[in-house]
């Protein structure tokens, strides 16, 4: 499951609509997709025609934690699902104000949900306060819609400070790409604008441009994606290609990881090596019967810029079965092809040290 914020301090950037629409475009491809509308204006809400008046539950639900996400979820079709806001939203900072593990309740709450998703796409609100960092502090990517304003490539820096003291505090790095937002390309403002993105953020920017057009405003004002309000307009194609962009680089990182590391466990001098590739987790542990199934505390580390979980285990030559523990669940080792079934029915992975 990939985890992506959709972040810009500034208002009037391109956020919503980007969330929207990526959104959308990926649940056209058939993955199944969870918007998080975390804005208190509730605009990606109201952008799929969700009457939030009516609503009995929104996502300020599980930051008062008398109900998990799962409960406040709305089922768009069968690829889009929604987590809705409300205007009260807006009280959560105040509410929560010196309460401790504030900073993690969506984090928690994403965590504790039942249902399977292939991307978790957040609106975050124009501002960098506790909802946003709930967000990043939720999510292993961050997409920063920039529209052609020096005042909103400005406003990056902050926010590119916070994804820095998130890696430092909580030991959670993020990977950030900016996309260009709202762009007239006709004019040389614009083409100067982004020669100066590409020089700043170089490959962390999308190749895709978002363009101006009437038909994106449109669209949410009738409470549809663009890929179904006008799917040949110039919108349309501008986010069904940044979600090819999006796509590929979920290859390309699958490519990369599987030539950064061997796949499965690995005898070494110092003892084996157990290797985890999983881009959204947030805590990796180990146990086996060589632990008597209790969890090895700090025994899977996470490689700086990557998705890779690393440990390494010093055992005597023998026969061992084990699991990994991945936020809270126990699963068996996906590159690991020896599985054995305990008389319980569990499934084990297995290995021999020689």
């Amino acid at each position: 499951m990939r985890t992506i914020a959709i972040v810009n301090q500034k208002g009037g950037c391109g956020k919503t609509t980007t969330a929207i629409n990526l959104s959308a475009s990926l649940a056209e491809k058939r993955k199944k997709v969870l918007l998080v509308d975390l804005d208190p204006q509730s605009n990606a809400s109201i952008g799929l025609k969700v009457t939030v008046e009516d609503l009995n539950l929104s996502i300020y639900d599980i930051f008062s934690q008398s109900h998990p996400l799962d409960e406040v979820i709305i089922v768009m079709d069968d690829y889009l699902h929604l987590a809705p806001s409300q205007l009260i939203l807006s009280a959560v900072e105040q509410e929560l104000a010196g309460k401790e593990g504030r900073e993690s309740i969506l984090l928690r709450a994403i965590d504790s949900m039942k249902r399977d998703y292939d991307y978790i796409v957040v609106d975050c609100p124009p501002s960098l306060g506790l909802l946003t960092f709930n967000a990043l502090r939720a999510c292993s990517e961050a997409l920063v819609p920039i529209e052609m304003s020096i005042f909103s490539l400005q406003g990056v820096a902050r926010l590119l400070e916070l994804i820095k003291l998130l890696k430092t505090k909580y030991n959670h790095a993020i990977h950030y790409k900016a996309l260009a937002t709202i762009c007239n390309t006709r004019t040389l403002f614009t083409a100067e604008v982004l020669e100066n993105m590409r020089k700043h953020f170089g490959k962390n920017m999308y190749r895709t441009i978002i363009h101006t057009t009437v038909r994106l405003k449109e669209s949410a004002g009738y409470g549809l994606p663009i890929n179904k309000y006008n799917k040949r307009c110039r919108g349309a194609m501008d986010y069904t290609q940044l979600t090819d962009e999006v796509l590929l680089e979920e290859k390309r990182l699958r490519k990369e990881v599987s030539l950064s590391y061997t796949a499965g466990p690995r005898q070494t001098k110092e003892g084996v090596l157990f290797s985890y590739y999983n881009p959204s987790a947030r805590d990796v542990r180990i146990v086996g019967d060589f632990s008597d199934w209790e969890p090895l505390e700090n025994s899977m580390v996470q490689e700086q810029g990557k998705h890779i979980w690393t440990g390494k285990i010093p055992l005597e030559a023998g026969t061992y079965q084990y699991k990994f523990i991945v936020d809270g669940e126990w699963k068996v080792d996906p590159e690991n092809p020896e599985v054995v079934t305990t008389s319980m029915g569990a499934r084990n992975s297995a290995l021999k040290v020689s």
